[in-house]
């Protein structure tokens, strides 16, 4: 392939055609993946025209206080496998493109927005550094003409320290205890004008306990907010989300499905069993 003279050409037509999707589509459907960039972006529009790939990649690592010393690290806490992932045939999704990436030090990553309410609150937030991750996203492939490509499925996998993880819940269930329902205003220009909006977020525990060593299904409603003084709303209401998180051992996974999906509590339940499940092998203790 490399000595046909035409390859070049031919892989610059075939660019020519590809429906660029925009960046922000993905990372509003995946807030907590702010690595996401452009490139990511890039890679899966590319992926969607050759056909499904699985692209990994190193991430950053984190500050030199998070790192773990060689002499301290165990040999049984290796890098998490790709199996540890949830196989795309265990998702209610029909054609999907497979993104992924494996990382060291990579900071824990839940809902942000939960976290500023926190630090409202009182609960500031208690930063959590993995030794390994490795991470998935799914994404519904893009089609000639039609919408950018959309997140269905994102899933993390953390390898933390047993005292980190512990603190992890400790520490989320604090947040959702301080924080059932939260307003927050911000200035918006409507009509040219700028006003102070109100926007208003609840957040519930929906279930608790059902897969692995831990588990939480996070319910989080931001309703649409309204505008002074003709109280109009300013913009849709977001989705309902969903994050589940479950614990196996020393192995943390974070689970965000699209409202799309249709899933039901007990859909995401059944999907964090699954998660748990796949697990299990490659966490410190083994199941």
């Amino acid at each position: 392939m490399r000595d046909d003279p035409t390859f070049i050409d031919r892989i610059q037509l075939d660019l020519s055609d590809v429906q660029w999707p925009e960046p922000q589509e993905i990372r509003a459907r995946a807030r907590r993946r702010s690595r996401r960039t452009v490139a990511l972006a890039t890679v899966a529009v590319l992926a969607a025209v050759t056909g499904p790939v699985y692209a990994l990649k190193e991430r950053t690592s984190a500050p030199p206080d998070a790192a773990v010393p060689a002499s301290s690290q165990s040999p049984a806490r290796a890098e998490i496998p790709l199996d540890s992932l949830l196989p795309v045939t265990e998702v209610p999704v029909g054609s999907v493109v497979p993104l992924g990436e494996a990382g060291l030090g990579e900071a824990v990553q839940l809902d942000p927005t939960l976290q500023r309410c926190g630090d409202d609150r009182g609960v500031p937030a208690v930063p959590a550094y993995s030794r390994y991750s490795r991470s998935q996203t799914l994404l519904s492939p893009t089609k000639e003409g039609r919408a950018p490509a959309r997140v269905e499925l994102s899933q993390d996998v953390y390898r933390l320290d047993p005292l980190v993880g512990a603190r992890l819940f400790t520490h989320l269930g604090a947040l959702l205890d301080a924080c059932p329902d939260w307003h927050s205003v911000q200035s918006v220009v409507a009509a040219g004008e700028t006003t102070l909006n109100e926007s208003r977020h609840a957040w519930e525990t929906a279930a608790s306990n059902f897969a692995g060593d831990e588990s939480i299904l996070v319910r989080h409603v931001a309703f649409a907010p309204d505008g002074p003084p003709t109280g109009r709303t300013l913009q849709r209401p977001t989705p309902v989300g969903m994050t589940v998180v479950v614990r196996v051992g020393d192995l943390v996974t974070v689970l965000e499905a699209s409202p799309d999906l249709g899933l039901r509590d007990a859909d995401l339940e059944a999907l964090g069993r699954v998660a748990a499940g796949r697990l299990c092998a490659a966490a410190n203790p083994a199941c």
